[in-house]
């Protein structure tokens, strides 16, 4: 369910509305996450909220509540005179709270709560001021499945007189001229949460009442869930793992299912082991939430994510591990960033795991990284890296570190059986040759010729030869032919007829060709990384519905992020790193309702009237890219024959099947083709 089909006032109030029922518990059925800022709350606000805190149980919601604890006066003087700690003193506060209500409260709602705190589906923090003054602000964000966002402020609490009985106001912003009240509102919410509020501290619920809550929690049925069937290759891959002692690779080519296939096999463990703490590393901040959202699909519930500020997540991390040895949790999942991964805080408290630990690496090439070399992680029971490509461009070293420690690939799924299975859609292949300017060429072999003479010294300057191949290579990605050429291709198409299509440019480029596509007349979005998380997700959406035709990209949909409904792509920028064009092809190559085929358009630089020598230096780095894109798709003989062309009259056709990773081995004989 989603917000659409809500018919929401701007502000509910008591003298005309029943505020739990008109709006509450209408919009939290309807949500996936609900976040919530108050001065109070108290157990018995439950009887009034427990039909939609049940829906959050069944359909996988999560809520986020920030309260202030109820401090007497004597509590407050006890403070003021230090006789006990504060965090001791809200302890003892709160449980006073669920003590005096236990009585009245219904059944029913207390054991919701439970269940909602024992699965992770409901986080509780405690805000008090640092001057012992009351903490009384009150707002509050939904969010739907859709990430559309509802927001709201006013006079209510969480509390049963603040839900139902007491007179009260709230205003209420959800359409789009309330956008930047709406982000105001989650960036202070983001802010409290993370305990970055001046004036405010943030504490974790303190242990002693969540143990007093979760001890109310009865017997119940478990809740039924949309059971996912492996596919034969990802069974495949499962026993692959489970008979490597749940260690090694899973080479799986991008788009055939690598996410789900892992935690399947983590799923595997647990049923084995009976018990789990998972770990899975991204390379970036919004995999984090993706990877969450797929592990809410296989029945994980119980979550820490960790990246960011470590002050945000340090003391819940510290807290599920202790929980987790000492046997309160049997089910965790913790997910980092690769940065985060690396930090000693994170190391240390991972590394206190007493046995049953899975880790997964996701895009396990990253995990290579010299910044990643001392972990901790070696004693985790089961290591599972996934990757297209995992060996590392020029980086043996860091290959062979990821082998050592995963263990070698142990299933492989590769881009031609994904295809002919049915699972990556057929696509057709289409090169545009171009030239370079003479400008282009002048610099071009500028820069060749001293990299042959720092070669050829006995101490070559390693650092001022990869600084010059850097700039050839933007020579080659940035060439002015390609963006012509790329403009008059929509010149001549219809307007109406366009959509579903991928601009990936080069590095400082987005905001020029998305302004050009843009002034043709084509609904056209930058996708890059000034783009904020949020807006991503409202991109993404309105690019799958067809409201934006065109997403220009440099590297952030390179890696984890989907577009399913992709049908083309123009790759007028390419590094000679096949990891980059190898990924951004099984992106476009996902599954979609009504996608039975995509197109590829490549932009290839193969410059005429120039040496030989520096026509093969430059078709040796294009050319691996065309031979790994042709010898899949239906038309590669075309294709062929359009390149062949350049080729022949340098007799280099040869290159047309020397793969990226065979010249690579070559380079590393030759110390490159200069």
């Amino acid at each position: 369910m989603s917000f659409e089909s809500l018919n929401l006032k701007f502000k509910y109030r008591s003298d005309a509305d029943q505020i739990h029922a008109d709006f509450y518990s209408k919009v939290i059925e309807r949500s996936v996450q609900y976040d919530r800022a108050v001065g109070y709350f108290t157990s018995s606000s439950l009887g009034v909220i427990a039909k939609g805190l049940e829906t959050f149980l069944h359909s996988d919601g999560y809520i986020r509540l920030i309260a202030s604890p109820h401090l007497t006066a004597e509590d407050i003087e006890v403070i003021r005179l230090g006789y006990r700690a504060k965090y001791d003193v809200i302890a003892s506060s709160l449980l006073r709270e669920i003590d005096m209500c236990e009585d009245t409260i219904r059944e029913d709602p207390l054991n919701t709560l439970a269940w909602l705190i024992f699965e992770n589906k409901l986080d509780i923090k405690i805000a008090f001021t640092d001057n012992n003054s009351l903490y009384h602000e009150k707002f509050g964000i939904f969010y739907d499945q859709a990430c559309n966002r509802i927001a709201f402020s006013g006079s209510a609490n969480e509390t049963l007189g603040g839900i139902r009985d007491n007179f009260e106001k709230i205003d209420v912003f959800w359409k789009d001229y309330d956008r930047t009240r709406i982000d105001d509102m989650v960036e202070d919410f983001e802010r409290l949460w993370n305990n970055t509020t001046n004036g405010l501290t943030i504490i974790e619920m303190p242990d002693i009442l969540k143990e007093k809550i979760t001890g109310y929690k009865k017997e119940r049925k478990p809740i039924k869930r949309h059971e996912i069937i492996p596919r034969p290759y990802q069974q495949e891959a499962i026993d692959a793992v489970k008979a490597n002692n749940w260690n090694g690779i899973l080479e799986m080519a991008t788009g055939t299912g690598k996410t789900i296939t892992s935690l399947m096999i983590a799923n595997e463990f647990f049923k084995v082991q009976g018990r789990i703490f998972l770990t899975i590393i991204v390379p970036f901040t919004h995999l984090v939430e993706q990877w969450e959202e797929n592990c809410r699909l296989l029945g994980f519930t119980s979550f820490t994510t960790c990246f960011g500020s470590k002050r945000s997540w340090y003391g819940k991390l510290q807290t599920d591990v202790r929980d987790f040895n000492a046997g309160f949790v049997l089910k965790h999942v913790v997910i980092t960033t690769y940065r985060s991964a690396a930090s000693e805080e994170f190391n240390s408290m991972v590394e206190k795991i007493r046995g049953k630990g899975f880790l997964i690496a996701d895009e396990c090439h990253y995990f290579g990284v010299s910044s990643l070399r001392n972990n901790k992680l070696g004693s985790i029971d089961a290591k599972l890296g996934l990757s297209a490509t995992p060996d590392r461009w020029w980086d043996e070293a860091g290959t062979n570190y990821i082998k050592d420690f995963f263990g070698d690939t142990v299933y492989e799924y590769d881009m031609k059986t994904a295809i002919r299975n049915g699972a990556l859609t057929e696509y057709t292949y289409k090169p545009f040759i171009i030239d370079l300017t003479e400008d282009e060429i002048e610099r071009y072999e500028r820069y060749t010729k001293r990299i042959i003479t720092l070669f050829g010294q006995e101490k070559p300057d390693n650092e001022e030869i990869s600084d010059l191949n850097r700039k050839r290579a933007l020579i080659l990605s940035k060439a002015e032919n390609k963006k012509e050429k790329l403009l008059n291709i929509f010149r001549e198409k219809k307007r109406e007829d366009v959509s579903h299509i991928l601009v990936y440019c080069a590095p400082g480029e987005v905001e020029m060709i998305t302004g050009q596509l843009a002034s043709l007349g084509y609904r056209v979005h930058r996708f890059d990384s000034k783009v904020s998380l949020q807006d991503r997700m409202q991109i993404l959406k309105s690019f799958d519905n067809g409201a934006i035709q065109i997403l220009v990209a440099i590297k952030c949909l390179d890696e984890g992020v989907d577009v399913p409904s992709t049908r083309t792509a123009y790759f007028v920028a390419s590094t000679s790193n096949p990891r980059e064009f190898v990924q951004r092809r099984g992106r476009i190559l996902r599954t979609y309702p009504g996608k039975n085929i995509a197109e590829i358009y490549d932009f290839v630089v193969l410059p005429r009237n120039t040496s030989d020598q520096l026509f093969k230096s430059i078709a040796s780095k294009e050319i691996p890219r065309f031979a790994e894109f042709s010898q899949y798709a239906i038309n590669s003989y075309t294709a062929r024959e359009v390149v062949g062309r350049e080729l022949s009259a340098y007799s280099l056709e040869y290159l047309m099947d020397k793969l990226p990773w065979e010249v690579y081995r070559e380079f590393q004989t030759t110390m490159g083709a200069i």
